[in-house]
């Protein structure tokens, strides 16, 4: 089981992913490094899958150089994996058990740098892509923790945010998410940051613990005493009553003439 999170920000892109890798045979899980980078070029990438196939597909994209803008580079990440995808499919044995009974399949989320700018692409699993921009947040996930990093990063789906925001977001979203799917996730967290200009540069356990944790704590008070004072408010006054007219249980309405 995986989780895979991609946020772009003004100055650059962060990805990150649990390290569970797991084996649903024999039920168990292991630490996997999931989050590899293109050669030598401002790309990284993760996949959530088959491991198998996953491992087909990381030797079909060596050699690859990202030119151009994001449209060319999305078309030559597509004509490299679609064709693993689809050997997937053709060499299958369908066997009757589950895991088994259906064809390996691989997902995979790249961000970059194109023309100074930062981008988000997700392929799927039948070879589709789409470029996660601003009309859709700037954000995207892979993996069965998917449900639960999109419900908890969806208030902040439209915040501005830097480099610096990005990584807080990032680790709020994937220590909640392996907190409320820790049969599937595993920590520890990988962090990534790709700035716009220079190399890619991963997170530290140390900064993870002494800062960004930290800084996940105070969050999640701020939000209960924000929740407290909530509940705190006084009740809002009741609207006064509108008179009734005769025949209707009440008084007559001044200026109106009851009818007989």
């Amino acid at each position: 089981m995986t989780l895979i999170v991609g946020i772009v920000c003004q100055n650059g892109v962060v990805l990150a992913s649990d390290s569970a890798s797991s084996d649903p045979e024999a039920q168990s899980k292991q630490p996997f490094e999931k989050i590899r980078r293109l050669g030598q070029h401002r790309v990284l990438y993760g996949g959530s899958g088959d491991v198998g196939l996953l491992q087909k597909i990381h030797e079909a994209l060596v050699g690859f150089v990202p030119q151009g803008r994001i449209r060319r580079i999305r078309l030559e990440l597509r004509t490299r994996i679609v064709p693993e995808l689809l050997e997937a499919v053709k060499h299958h044995a369908p066997y009757p058990a589950q895991g088994f009974n259906r064809p390996p399949e691989a997902v995979h989320l790249f961000v970059g740098i194109a023309d100074n700018k930062p981008w988000l692409l997700e392929i799927e699993k039948d070879g589709r892509d789409t470029v996660y921009d601003d009309s859709l947040g700037n954000f995207a996930a892979i993996g069965s923790g998917k449900p639960w990093a999109q419900a908890i990063f969806r208030p902040y789906l439209f915040t501005p945010r830097d480099l610096e925001l990005g990584t807080i977001l990032t680790y709020r979203v994937m220590e909640d998410a392996i907190d409320l799917a820790s049969a599937n996730l595993a920590r520890p967290i990988h962090i990534w940051r790709l700035p716009l200009t220079g190399d890619p540069v991963k997170v530290t356990q140390e900064e993870m613990d002494q800062k960004l944790n930290p800084v996940r704590g105070l969050w999640r008070k701020m939000e209960a005493e924000a929740l407290g004072k909530l509940r705190a408010q006084p009740e809002p006054e009741a609207a006064p009553e509108i008179p009734k007219p005769e025949g209707a249980g009440g008084s007559a309405v001044e200026g109106v003439t009851p009818t007989p």
